[in-house]
């Protein structure tokens, strides 16, 4: 009897250990976006090539002189549907401070085409967010964002959370 115990409670331990589910370990792309717009989860992976508008590329950062230091991403799987994220930072470089307020004043962040073309939201002066860098150089830049933005032609608001991205900035 005590033979048959030792017998089942093995058998049990090597069966559970062998069904235990294994966590996956993907490491994360180079450059990517991903955030949630009022749940609804979006991942954004770099493509490059021929793309929407000549920029070759589904994720960008850059310097445009007086509108400011753009980060911006899209889908190239649904570039309408997914829309496009935009964060604007004041100055035409990479930011010296580590956190913008995006207020209409630092800065300002905008989902462009939400499902169907022209269903644009940006931040204003009451509608913020803010963006941290997490890292900053002339080669990389990571960070998190959020940010509540409001429609622009009826006024809804969307809440665009857990906001993360890795770019390599062009030069």
């Amino acid at each position: 009897m005590m033979k048959h115990a030792i017998l089942l409670i093995l058998t049990s331990l090597i069966f559970t250990t062998a069904c235990k589910k294994k966590e996956k370990s993907e490491p994360e792309p180079e450059e990517y976006f991903s955030f949630y717009a009022d749940g609804e989860y979006f991942y954004y992976p770099q493509g490059k090539g021929l793309g929407f508008g000549g920029t070759g590329q589904t994720l960008k950062a850059w310097g445009a002189g007086t509108v400011g230091y753009i980060i911006r991403g899209y889908s190239r799987k649904d570039p309408v549907a997914g829309g496009a994220i935009s964060l604007y930072i004041q100055g035409g470089q990479i930011p010296d401070q580590d956190t913008i307020i995006l207020n209409n004043i630092n800065g300002y962040a905008s989902f462009t085409d939400f499902k169907h073309t022209s269903n644009d939201y940006y931040t204003n002066n009451i509608e913020i967010g803010r963006l941290i860098f997490t890292k900053k150089t002339a080669n990389k830049l990571e960070g998190i964002f959020e940010f509540t933005a409001k429609q622009q032609y009826n006024g809804s608001l969307i809440h665009i959370t857990e906001g993360k991205f890795a770019i390599i900035p062009s030069s």
